[in-house]
């Protein structure tokens, strides 16, 4: 029965270790990818969907938004730049510009541009975004919008080498 009571007593021991390494490896780390919702305005072609986003290094990054409007369907491609801002841990600024092919609606093809805040959680493989994202819709009809802004919320998975 000793032998049970030292087993019993270094099992959560053990555990609280095994998870504090862990948690520690997770804010210790750059994600590689991330993948989510994003949450914005409905007027836009790419507005509200799914974003996937790949770090080609730690200033560079693509992202893909599948937008899944009511009457409309479009996919979106664009390439950021990624810059941290002083003062505050895991905050960066970004910029980027792409282009979205539309498959059901009036806007079929145009431009878009990007810039926002990005926050990367320490403890947590969370990500928050803020962005405003103007678009010049070029294909059924010429319309410039720039009233798009969204939130983003992905999860990040991924370790950067």
């Amino acid at each position: 029965m000793g032998k049970i009571k030292i087993m019993n007593t270094a099992r959560p021991v053990f555990i609280t270790a095994f998870l504090l390494c862990i948690s520690y490896m997770v804010a210790a780390q750059q994600y590689k990818q991330q993948i989510g919702v994003r949450l914005g305005s409905t007027e836009q072609a790419i507005a509200s969907g799914f974003t996937y986003r790949y770090f080609m290094n730690e200033k560079s990054a693509v992202e893909a938004i599948a937008n899944l409007g009511g009457t409309s369907f479009a996919l979106g491609a664009l390439y950021q730049r990624f810059a941290p801002i002083s003062g505050v841990e895991n905050l960066q600024w970004f910029y980027g510009a792409g282009a979205y092919v539309g498959f059901r609606g009036f806007d079929n093809f145009g431009l878009m541009g990007i810039a926002g805040l990005d926050y990367q959680f320490t403890e947590l493989p969370i990500n928050l975004s803020l962005d405003w994202k103007p678009e010049l819709n070029l294909i059924e009809g010429v319309a410039f919008r720039a009233s798009a802004v969204a939130v983003s919320v992905r999860f990040a998975f991924g370790k950067v080498k």
